[in-house]
């Protein structure tokens, strides 16, 4: 890992390799690839793309195994809220074989570094498939973004290998970069707390097969700290049982937009003892007595 070098990309070169990356990363068609035209006038207007190198990475991709992409962007923290200048990350991905050396997590830190040093703004957002586990530990446990805030089929049909076939819904994150919250999920060094089951009202889930499959119980909203269940692979249940995942997807929805009109807040994702991964909502954000 300590061989790998991040850097930024400033040329259209470096923007070629980061198209290469795409293909390779997401199975792109070159419909979904990010063309030069809109890289190059993201990175002359605040914007940034950062390339993680390799020294024994593709020579199609300039041995760029890593990168993060992402442009300036406005909106209002609460409808309430004046409008703000945010960072508006749309990419970061890491190649297969050079995932699992905490790449991705050195690409988010030094976007968070280079966003604090621009001087602009102390808000990232960014968009993921709340059925993938990975995603959810990476952005709301390990990062400490919060979400409070789901779209229904944002990106409309998606063509790429990952995406096809099922609605594009997404959960929209906060990365408060300066905030104390964001600095203890950062900090390495501390104990990972551990979250009680029995501070939580726990949706159930039942079998389908060799799968977990999300129960038909609603969530009580009624300020009590929630546990919404989600799969251990997705991507194992697409392949197998088209049905179960779009349940998957359903069921997710309909629960999170309930928790989230009722003010409730996305502050991690867990596995809790005997009962598999869930997210954790709260209503009031701060609030962790359980934990």
């Amino acid at each position: 890992m300590s061989a790998i070098t991040i850097r930024p990309v400033t040329d259209i070169t470096g923007c070629n390799h980061f198209q290469e990356l795409e293909r390779r990363i997401w199975f792109s068609p070159d419909i979904e690839v990010v063309p030069n035209h809109v890289l190059m006038t993201a990175l002359k207007n605040g914007g940034g793309l950062l390339g993680a190198y390799a020294p024994d990475g593709p020579n199609e991709t300039g041995g760029m195994v890593g990168a993060a992409f992402w442009w300036l962007g406005a909106d209002r923290p609460h409808p309430e809220d004046e409008l703000r200048t945010k960072i508006c990350s749309h990419v970061v991905g890491v190649l297969p074989g050079w995932q699992g050396q905490r790449i991705g997590l050195r690409l988010k830190l030094a976007q968070r570094e280079t966003v604090l040093t621009q001087g602009l703004t102390d808000w990232i957002t960014w968009t993921y498939d709340p059925l993938y586990r990975a995603n959810g530990v990476f952005n709301i446990h390990r990062l400490g973004a919060t979400c409070n805030t789901y779209l229904r089929n944002v990106y409309g049909e998606m063509q790429d290998a990952l995406n096809r076939g099922v609605p594009s819904d997404r959960c929209q994150v906060d990365w408060h970069i300066a905030s104390p919250h964001v600095a203890t999920d950062l900090d390495a060094t501390r104990p990972r707390a551990q979250w009680q089951p029995d501070a939580f009202h726990i949706l159930p889930t039942s079998r389908s097969g060799d799968f977990t499959a999300p129960g038909e119980k609603s969530p009580r909203l009624d300020g009590e700290p929630l546990a919404l269940p989600i799969p251990d692979d997705i991507a194992a249940i697409r392949l197998a049982d088209g049905a179960l995942s779009l349940a998957w997807r359903l069921h997710l929805r309909e629960w999170m937009e309930q928790a989230f009109a009722a003010g409730y807040t996305l502050v991690d994702c867990v596995a809790i003892p005997a009962k598999g991964w869930h997210y954790i909502l709260v209503r009031e954000f701060g609030y962790f007595s359980g934990r």
